[in-house]
């Protein structure tokens, strides 16, 4: 039977979504962040029809958090579907440079032009978006870096919306707000929750905590060995696991130790990428 659907949409998101589709004519490229551990879930269903034609580029985020193996294979499957794909960790990595390389090659009409005519190579209008938590303001300041200049408003723009020069390449259009979020059944709906894409609240946090269990048990068995010194998690029942978790970090209720406890410190965990490299969806996997 199919799990039921997650209704969860706040409304200055659905504004959001409304205010930003008119921005998307004004610049040359559309820059989507989604999470590296569930590049598919993360990503809004909505976008494909907002931006249409407009050249779109996919950075997966926070890949110091996610299995390397498995992100790779993320871009290899995006380019084979012919969107340009990179993966990054927003707080260490030479993210400006390395958007200039993959952006380059998706120019090459526009910039034969400009040198046809003479004109001095114009820096590429970028906007950048995504659904909460994924890294992306963390991606819109390691572009701005410090001391960047901001350009005057352009016409038609509200005051809220500012360009921004980042170098002679790139432009940069810092929209406020977020885009809305589509939980399209439930499974998808609790993978946003764990990422931290979606308020944990939504949905009970014993189901939260079972879901990545039974998820780490074929795919990373040994998950939880290093910071709970549990050998192998997939000979285990979910409770055993919790208990013993509750057990090692002396997390304790009315002097027993608490599976609730537990749970929301597995979640935590997970979630902030202290757990573990770890991908909660596969490329083969037909997501």
């Amino acid at each position: 039977m199919k799990q039921q659907a997650i209704h969860y949409f706040p409304g200055h998101m659905k504004k959001a979504l409304k205010d930003i589709q008119p921005y998307v004519k004004l610049v040359d490229l559309v820059v989507e962040v989604v999470d590296s551990r569930a590049p598919v879930s993360s990503r809004n269903p909505f976008l494909k029809e907002i931006i249409g034609n407009k050249t779109h580029i996919l950075l997966l985020s926070k890949n110091d958090f996610s299995d390397p193996a498995n992100t790779k294979a993320w871009v290899d499957s995006f380019a084979k579907e012919g969107l340009t794909a990179f993966s990054g960790n927003l707080k260490k990595d030479r993210i400006l440079e390395t958007l200039s390389k993959v952006s380059e090659p998706l120019f090459v009409e526009k910039r034969a032009k400009e040198k046809k005519i003479g004109m001095k190579k114009q820096p590429l209008r970028v906007m950048i978006i995504g659904v909460p938590n994924v890294g992306k303001s963390t991606f819109i300041n390691s572009l701005k870096g410090k001391g960047r200049a901001k350009v005057q408003n352009k016409a038609g723009l509200t005051r809220s919306e500012q360009w921004i020069s980042v170098n002679s390449d790139f432009t940069l259009l810092d929209t406020p707000g977020v885009l809305p979020m589509n939980y399209a059944d439930r499974e998808k709906a609790i993978i946003l929750a764990l990422l931290g894409t979606m308020r944990e609240e939504v949905l009970p946090q014993e189901e939260l905590a079972s879901y990545l269990i039974d998820y780490l048990k074929p795919h990373y068995p040994n998950a939880l060995k290093e910071r709970f010194d549990i050998e192998d998690i997939s000979i285990l029942e979910d409770h055993e696991i919790l208990l013993a978790i509750a057990k090692r970090r002396g997390l304790l209720e009315g002097g027993e130790p608490s599976l609730n406890k537990a749970s929301y410190l597995l979640l935590k965990e997970f979630k902030d990428g202290v757990l573990g490299r770890y991908s909660l969806e596969f490329p083969d996997a037909g997501l």
